[in-house]
């Protein structure tokens, strides 16, 4: 028979229309694949340039800000303000500069010159007799810098060692106002070194250059020329937009050019890929897509043809339906399950040789065309031998009006002890199809597990769903009869060290002689359960209608299980002691929750933890109200960040003179339910859930908003703001990052804004405090330490701190005049600040016999309710107005 004789031809149009629109459909998933590849392998690559041009800026500010340092400090360690450049011995300057530049391994060396280019000193060998070929024109353009800054020469062949070097150099000045210049000479493949971090990025290209294109280094390193000028500049790139048509900063190809500043000299650091080789890994991932593309259209295609194939077999299979019937008659005979054909009139049609298995005393009694009742009466004769006729037969009826109502499958269970299940189904002449399935080891697996789902497999003792249903029972006959239970929630103490010493098996064995103690002390009718690990529970039932001699019999009961779990532990040759933590409550005299009451008594048992493990606590409903009032704060202090619910209160900073030079940046909460919440009602839960960190970006955001507001201002253009920072904040990765973003981002002046640190905070982990501090000290921005005086400061640690001020803590302030201690803390306070050149301001002056103190001892900067409370910023704006004003009257005469 052919295909076109079998398979109509509206058929077969319909199979290739279906055909040809997942072939469409394939084609254009394969395109969009291809497309988002690309798409994605740009992006990748984009990152990937961003990432390394930021950490490159970060590593070249580090190593150029190192140097920096080390030549401004020349000043100091040669004493160079003090003295004429003939006073300086260069053998011992020279030995100096030694011992300085071996901090710093970049450095080649460090010379100081005269205005001549005459080496006075230097830490190489040589000494003053050391030749310093700077570029041409360098040494003027130091000198002409109008202020000292670090300059930067551009690559030059060293004669000394025939290696590009760049030298970089600030001038000094001496006594006479003469100046000096401090050099040090850095090899290229060292700043390369930094600049590539290591990286490798395919096809990346890096340059270090000017503003106006002059290239200083680059990677890979170009030898044609010491210092060509690339085009176009940077400038003109960030001006047309970024995008892939770019020409790179090397090889001029098109591509991606990502640069960003440094500290100095207008220098940037850029990063091109070009786009050939951003899309290199793609290529491979395009031609993959479409020749997977091209293997589905293949499926598809072999899939209709297929599909035709299977309509041509249709009518033949018609045909072999027939001869399936014969095989069916067979396959009856080979069940597992019994079977048995009635016809309409409910009488015995075909039955298989597994039915007679299954009740053996019927083998003598099946026939075709017997009444299914004749059936079931034999059947009774087994099931109920010593019945009499009426009670067999009501049987029989049973029997019968259940498979007339087909309910679904039912059991039977036999007298030899075996189940078994019976299916009934009608079948569409009227008759019925009946089959006998042996379920008895399935509902021996099903007792099995429901011993495994309701017991501990470790101790045989009921788990927790067995626990929760045979307290929700305990609890409702509570309710009726008036007795109160009780539940003791026990978990034992360093339970994890035992385990981790001397195994799970040790551990094991513990909980099981733990589980038999337990036991023995309870009575019959209680239950001790294992929630788990090394966690129990026991619950007594009905102790009393009193509730407290319910509590008294509880506690007399946990006392004795303290008593028995003190008693040391055999456990294979170790002798063992643990103890236990018991916490308890009471259960019954209205209906409770059984989780709620697992809930208290597990809080009961944290409370026997944290005073000291070892005992027996009754659950105190205050327990429950704080930790729920702690997590209903923590939720709302989450819908306050998103719902705006915070705002800023200003605390005035005023000078001895009486002008206002700043103010206090303070968060508050206005509750919608409660008002204005107090500070120290919600930080330290924003402390301890991290919420901290979202906040004080908040704070700091708003506050840079608001001195970018005040700059168009004259009146209040001058004021600074003080901004508090949470250790949790300042310890995060990107602090600096995200400040300088804040910055640049509102437009704000970072010499009026200071970050208040505490003490403790500045002294943990100082080299991250000191760097973190510096690079936002090169921005402008001010710090003050917050309370200092209240830790223990290392004086060395804060000689090292880039501060600008210290704040005396109120509780110093509250007692001047009163504890002569705290004068003197005062004093030196203030004493050391001045040594340091630091500003002092005090906070918390209340009374005027303080200001004045204050002001006797030194300090002429106050903060405190004497001078203003914590306002909003109307307030603030009205007080500045008001200080204003008065300064701007006339002086009567």
């Amino acid at each position: 028979m052919s295909e076109s004789s079998t398979t109509p031809q509206r058929i077969r149009a319909f199979v290739w229309s279906g055909v040809a629109v997942f072939v469409a459909a394939v084609a254009l998933v394969s395109a969009a694949l291809v497309w988002n590849a690309r798409q994605v392998a740009l992006a990748d690559s984009e990152a990937q340039a961003t990432r390394f041009v930021a950490g490159a800026e970060a590593a070249l500010n580090r190593s150029l800000l190192a140097v920096d340092v080390l030549l401004a400090s020349t000043d100091e360690m040669l004493g160079l303000a003090g003295a004429m450049a003939d006073w300086v011995d260069p053998e011992s300057a020279s030995q100096r500069l030694r011992s300085s530049a071996r901090q710093n391994l970049m450095v080649r060396y460090v010379a100081l010159l005269d205005d001549t280019g005459k080496t006075i000193a230097s830490s190489d060998p040589s000494g003053s007799a050391l030749q310093v070929q700077l570029p041409l024109g360098f040494l003027a353009s130091i000198m002409g810098q109008p202020v000292s800054t670090l300059m930067i020469s551009p690559p030059v062949v060293s004669f000394a060692s025939s290696e590009r070097v760049i030298y970089v150099a600030r001038y000094l000045r001496m006594a006479d106002s003469s100046l000096v210049v401090a050099v040090a000479e850095l090899p290229v493949a060292a700043l390369s070194s930094v600049l590539v971090q290591g990286v490798d990025i395919t096809g990346l290209q890096v340059t270090l250059e000017r503003a106006d294109g002059q290239l200083l280094l680059s990677v890979p390193n170009r030898e044609e020329a010491l210092a060509p000028t690339l085009s176009p500049p940077l400038a003109t790139l960030a001006a047309a937009g970024g995008d892939w048509n770019a020409p790179a900063r090397l090889s001029g190809d098109p591509g991606l050019v990502v640069y960003r500043p440094i500290l100095y000299q207008d220098l940037r650091i850029a990063a091109s890929i070009p786009r050939r080789a951003a899309l290199s890994g793609w290529r491979d991932q395009r031609n993959a897509i479409t020749l997977t593309g091209l293997l589905f259209v293949a499926m598809i295609l072999a899939a209709g043809w297929l599909a035709l194939r299977y309509l041509d077999r249709l009518s033949q299979a018609r045909v072999a339906i027939a001869q399936s019937k014969a095989t069916l008659d067979q396959a009856l005979a080979s069940m597992v399950s019994g079977f048995l054909l009635l016809d309409r009139d409910q009488r015995v049609v075909q039955w298989n040789s597994q039915f007679e298995l299954i009740y053996p005393w019927l083998k003598g009694v099946m026939a075709p065309g017997i009444p299914f009742r004749r059936v079931m009466e034999e059947t009774s004769r087994h099931h109920l031998p010593r019945a009499t006729h009426d009670e067999r037969m009501r049987w029989v009826e049973q029997r019968l009006a259940k498979q007339r109502q087909l309910e679904g499958p039912h059991e039977q269970a036999l007298p030899s002890g075996n189940t078994i299940q019976i299916t009934e189904r009608a079948t569409p002449e009227g008759g019925m199809v009946i089959t006998y399935h042996d379920v008895t080891a399935l509902r021996q697996a099903s007792a099995e597990i429901e011993s495994l789902a309701f017991y501990d497999p470790l101790t045989n003792l009921p788990n927790r769903r067995l626990l929760m249903d045979r307290m929700q029972q305990a609890i409702a006959a509570s309710v009726r009869s008036g007795q109160h239970g009780a539940l003791l929630f026990l978990d034992l103490d360093h339970f994890k060290t035992l385990n981790d010493t001397q195994g799970h098996e040790v551990g094991d064995m513990l909980l099981r002689q733990v589980a038999q103690r337990l036991k023995t002390c309870v009575r019959r009718e209680d239950t001790v359960a294992r929630l788990g690990g090394d966690e129990f529970v026991v619950m007594l039932h009905e102790l009393s209608p009193n509730a407290e001699e319910a509590a008294a019999f509880a506690r007399r009961v946990g006392e004795k299980i303290l008593r028995k779990l003190n008693v040391p532990y055999t456990l294979g040759t170790i002798t063992h002691h643990s103890t236990p933590s018991i916490g308890a409550t009471l259960m019954g005299g209205a209906l409770q929750p059984s989780v709620d009451l697992l809930k208290q008594a597990d809080i009961a048992m944290y409370q026997v933890k944290s005073q000291g493990r070892n005992a027996l606590c009754f659950f105190d409903p205050q327990m429950q109200v704080a930790i729920s009032a702690r997590a209903q704060l923590e939720g709302d202090l989450q819908l306050a960040l998103t719902g705006r619910q915070f705002e800023l209160h200003y605390q005035p900073q005023f000078h001895l003179d009486g002008r206002i030079v700043g103010a206090e940046a303070l968060i508050r909460w206005r509750h919608p339910e409660r008002g204005l919440v107090a500070p120290g009602a919600f930080i330290g839960v924003a402390e301890e859930s991290e919420l901290i960190i979202p906040m004080g970006h908040w704070v700091l955001r708003t506050a840079c908003e608001q001195l970018a507001a005040w700059q168009n201002d004259a009146r209040y253009r001058h004021v600074q703001l003080s901004v508090n920072v949470s250790a949790r904040q300042f310890r995060q990765r990107d602090f600096v990052a995200r400040v300088v973003e804040v910055l640049r981002e509102t437009g704000a002046r970072p010499h009026l804004l200071k970050l208040e640190l505490t003490e403790s905070l500045v002294l943990d982990n100082v080299d991250d405090t000191i760097a973190k501090m510096g690079l936002l000290k090169t921005k402008g921005v001010r710090f003050s330490v917050d309370d200092f005086g209240t830790g223990y400061s290392s004086l060395a640690y804060l000689t090292r701190l880039p501060l600008d001020q210290l704040k005396i803590d109120q509780s110093f302030v509250h007692n001047l005049g009163v504890r002569h201690t705290d004068d003197v803390i005062v004093q030196t306070i203030i004493g050391m600040a001045r040594n340091l050149e630091l500003d002092v301001i005090a906070e918390g002056v209340e009374t005027e016999a303080q200001k004045a103190f204050l002001a006797e001892y030194g300090c002429y900067l106050f903060q405190g309710y004497l001078l203003g409370r914590p306002t909003p910023l109307a307030g603030l704006e009205a007080l500045l107005d008001a200080a204003a004003t008065v300064q701007a009257l006339p002086v009567q005469g």
